[in-house]
């Protein structure tokens, strides 16, 4: 049978029983899956020497020392969208494949950040805490803002960004900007949006929604500097990823009313700190990395790994689509790409 190794099973995205299912289909193609948690590149090397596939459920540690040791390795599946922590042009070099799951989570995003943004602005997450401490805040705390005359800020316009725009300018009425120098003019054509340059956005916005992915050009770009350029009452919501924001310079904003909320549902380092400032603060909402979940979601995450693993595997075929490391579509390598 050919191998394949979950090798963070208890990261939380999908359950054990939600990986069991997977691997009685996968029996099916011949595939035997292993259930794994691995803490280290080196626990990696040692324990997949025979894996053909390794699926991450999260963020594993497959970088180019961790990918140069796996010989018979064909592919890294992503249970997701991010693949910041795989060195895709090490995986590239080799002649293997990155697959990930672009698009499986567009709605569930997009009604994650609503919830954040309509619970911050009409301070229901505030009145639940205080109303279960035995106060009764009627009408207390900041008077909010009408939604349809709001500015929202997209940084990024990518599928969760696209949902997030119908949900607020066909909905509520707002007017929606949006930052994102690689988006081509077709897209723009189609979009009735403006689109702006970073520090427009910033000075512009009541929200700016963050929907980018992590790199080097967007670590930290909302720092010390980014909160001062945005206004006093506005807030940010990142559904996104953690180190878009530099958290410490994000604590000393709320604080120094640089700017008013915040809804998080990422952050730097996961879990959240049980020290954090951000767990005391009234005008901030958490969630714990959860913005994806949701009925439709999981259903596809399942699916595309069953069905992607199977075709590399079997088949050597995938579609272009799920292939993250698009630069291996032009390598002479025994793959087809659809």
């Amino acid at each position: 049978m050919k191998k394949a190794i979950v090798v963070d099973k208890d990261y939380g995205s999908v359950t054990t029983d939600d990986l069991n299912s997977l691997k009685e289909r996968f029996k099916e193609e011949n595939i035997e899956l292993e259930l794994k948690h691995f803490d280290s590149e080196d626990e990696i090397i040692s324990e997949c020497q025979e894996a053909e596939a390794i699926l991450g459920t999260g963020n594993p540690p497959m970088s180019e020392k961790v990918i140069s040791y796996l010989p018979n390795l064909k592919m890294i599946q992503r249970f997701g969208i991010g693949v910041n922590s795989i060195d895709l042009s090490a995986a590239t070099e080799g002649h293997k494949i990155v697959s990930y799951m672009p698009g499986f989570c567009l709605d569930e995003l997009a009604a994650h950040a609503t919830s954040m943004i309509l619970g911050l602005i009409r301070n229901t997450a505030y009145y639940d805490r205080h109303i279960r401490q035995g106060k009764w805040p009627k009408a207390e705390y900041y008077t909010p803002k009408s939604i349809s005359e709001m500015t929202i800020g997209l940084y990024g316009f990518g599928g969760s960004a696209k949902e997030l725009y119908k949900i607020f300018n066909k909905g509520f009425h707002s007017r929606v900007i949006a930052c994102d120098p690689y988006v081509s003019e077709d897209i723009k054509e189609t979009f009735n949006i403006e689109f702006v340059n970073f520090d427009k956005l910033l000075e512009e916005s009541d929200v700016v929604s963050l929907h980018a992915p992590l790199n080097m050009e967007t670590r930290h770009i909302f720092n010390q500097e980014a909160f001062k350029k945005m206004k006093n009452d506005a807030m940010i919501i990142n559904i996104a990823r953690g180190p878009l924001i530099d958290e410490a310079a994000l604590i000393d904003a709320l604080k120094t009313g640089e700017i008013r909320f915040a809804g998080l549902d990422v952050f730097e380092n996961e879990p959240l700190d049980k020290k954090s400032e951000l767990r005391n603060m009234e005008n901030v909402i958490l969630t714990s990395h959860s913005a994806f979940y949701g009925e439709g979601s999981k259903q596809k995450q399942l699916n595309w790994a069953f069905e992607l693993v199977s075709q590399v595997l079997n088949e050597n075929t995938i579609k272009k689509e799920f292939v993250a490391n698009k630069e291996i579509c032009n390598k002479d390598t025994k793959f087809i790409f659809k």
